[in-house]
């Protein structure tokens, strides 16, 4: 009920304004603290530590890194500087936001792996009189595999629909024998093809792909429901709720898988 209160401009404007006043968004702004909180206080282990923020918004913590996917939140800039690196499937401002771009990018110089910004002031940017990221640029269409540290990234082009060919970029995370399997707004299913088996599944159902198509192909061992009640979306239409995870999750599991329906702030593995 609370998220059925905001409307797309109510969320707009908060975040222009940065004045949560409905309680669903001092919710979302909570689950932003809880989830920067925790991994900033957590030891990891042999496998990264994980947490959903919002909509596809991911933190990542490893013994040696620090990254997020999609990272869509008006507190994200503040992140810049602790970040090594970001991970953006695709140019949608509900999987990103420009003011987090610009924070990584032309203040902070770090590497923002995408498929379309330059990405040039991870090179270093004179204007700033910036030093140059140790992983350099990341402007990529897909195709190309990174090594950061202990994270390895091969990334691939997919569709977000009939009209939107090659938008989308899954990204394959693995860190030691843990993979994370990223696939955005992905509306195809026989464009996935992950190497290894993912360990989580971060998918959009709603978009165009079966879930329990992909969960067949590739057998992940968690499937993550995501995209939901994302606020840029009116209610309507195009706001997919709790419930609407919970029917995908029931598709999952009905072709032999495990999946899960998660809040924001909640912790993934």
């Amino acid at each position: 009920r609370e998220i059925d209160e905001v409307t797309p401009a109510d969320y707009y404007a908060y975040l222009e304004k940065g004045k949560p006043q409905f309680a669903a968004l001092k919710r979302l702004d909570a689950a932003f603290e809880k989830a920067v909180s925790e991994a900033r206080r957590e030891k990891v282990g042999k496998a990264p530590a994980i947490w959903l923020v919002y909509n596809m918004g991911l933190l990542v913590k490893t013994r040696e890194t620090f990254f997020s996917v999609d990272l869509c939140h008006r507190l994200a800039p503040t992140l810049a500087k602790e970040l090594d690196f970001a991970l953006i499937t695709h140019n949608h401002n509900d999987h990103y936001t420009r003011a987090f771009y610009r924070a990584m990018d032309g203040e902070a110089h770090k590497t923002v792996v995408n498929n379309f910004e330059c990405n040039y002031g991870a090179r270093s940017n004179p204007y700033h009189n910036g030093k140059p990221s140790e992983f350099g640029g990341g402007f990529t269409r897909g195709g190309k595999e990174f090594q950061f540290r202990d994270v390895s990234i091969r990334t691939s082009a997919s569709d977000h629909n009939d009209y939107l060919i090659g938008f989308t970029m899954p990204f394959e995370i693995s860190v030691g024998g843990f993979t994370l399997f990223h696939t955005g707004d992905t509306s195809r299913v026989e464009q996935l093809n992950p190497v290894r088996r993912p360990d989580l599944w971060v998918v959009h159902p709603r978009v165009g792909l079966s879930v329990a198509e992909g969960v067949k192909r590739f057998k992940p061992k968690t499937t993550v429901i995501a995209h939901l009640n994302e606020f840029t979306h009116p209610k309507d239409k195009y706001r997919w709720t709790w419930a609407d995870g919970l029917e995908e999750q029931a598709k999952a599991e009905s072709a032999g898988g495990k999946a899960v329906v998660p809040v924001w702030g909640e912790r993934l593995a």
